[in-house]
């Protein structure tokens, strides 16, 4: 069942990286075009973002298909991973083309230019802003009903980060057709400052994932709870936890009584990691070590460094 459930959330993930692909490919066909037509630089900026999003949506894609590769003796604890190193390239990718956009616009506002607002301009920047919204939107409902993922997750600002900069756009190109053509390259600008504002969130965010972060406290007291509700466990420490991609990996030791048999510690163990990984399903692996209680100072758990 667990198994059948994982393969509908990889489905619908890939699935979803897909259609964002497929949106850009078309996004980056119209911008193109109206852009070199208008000879408007907000247009062509909105273009090489969403260049960069068909990239980020194709490492996206890569991401979550390498991450599901099963554990083997190179990568003992999977592949998860690959999901924030495809998040974290889509990063680095924003910034490069963030500090491009500022030089073309800034060198514009220097030398000096001409630009063609039109009607189509308009329209197709409008409709850019509608496809933007909903591919985010959508991007983000898939994410949280596959279980999580954060290739997905980073995809989707870019789609968000992509609708803001087409409204500043849409703003340039109005008061650049009511005379004020300097407003044109500042809404690239708007382009290149929302795009870097993209990269900074979402890279702390990988980042963080990347250095071993701590999954939010709300998930380490569902696995505490778990542990002090099975009635043999006299108390528990070291609760510890990392994450992997959108799934948990974490250890934890128990205490029993110094008179529990080993086969019955071991038998024990078993089942709270089984609990923990059904009754929290983003965590793909839960080690459990017995010890017995005689053998433990008196601590606070929940004062105990990693819990």
């Amino acid at each position: 069942m667990k198994t059948h459930i994982h393969e509908h959330q990889r489905s619908s993930k890939l699935g979803a990286a897909l259609v964002s692909m497929l949106v850009n490919l078309f996004l980056i066909a119209l911008k193109v075009i109206v852009g070199v037509l208008t000879g408007s630089i907000g247009i062509l900026a909105e273009a090489a973002h969403s260049l960069l999003d068909l990239v980020a949506s194709l490492l996206a894609f890569l991401g979550i298909h390498w991450a599901d590769r099963p554990a083997d003796s190179s990568h003992a604890f999977g592949h998860e991973k690959f999901e924030n190193l495809s998040s974290g390239l889509q990063m680095l990718m924003l910034g490069g083309t963030c500090a491009v956009i500022l030089y073309e616009a800034i060198k514009r506002m220097v030398t000096g230019f001409t630009i063609d607002v039109t009607w189509y301009a308009l329209a197709v920047m409008a409709i850019a802003v509608a496809l933007d919204f909903f591919i985010s939107r959508y991007l983000h409902q898939t994410a949280h009903h596959a279980g999580g993922s954060v290739a997905l997750e980073a995809d989707a600002l870019h789609f968000i980060s992509d609708m803001w900069g087409a409204v500043a756009v849409i703003a340039g190109l109005a008061l650049a057709r009511a005379g004020l053509r300097i407003a044109d390259p500042v809404a690239a600008i708007i382009v290149a400052l929302v795009i870097g504002g993209t990269a900074v969130k979402s890279g702390l965010k990988t980042t963080a994932i990347l250095m071993d972060q701590s999954p939010e406290q709300a998930t380490l007291d569902r696995v505490g709870q778990i542990v002090k509700n099975h009635p043999e466990i006299i108390n528990f420490h070291t609760l510890r936890a990392r994450q992997a991609g959108s799934r948990v990996l974490l250890d934890v030791c128990i205490e029993l009584d110094e008179n529990t048999g080993l086969g019955r510690a071991h038998q024990i163990s078993h089942e709270v990691s089984e609990r923990i990984k059904q009754q929290i399903p983003e965590v793909a692996d839960a080690l459990v070590h017995a010890e017995p209680a005689c053998r433990i100072e008196p601590h606070d758990e929940h004062n105990h460094p990693g819990h």
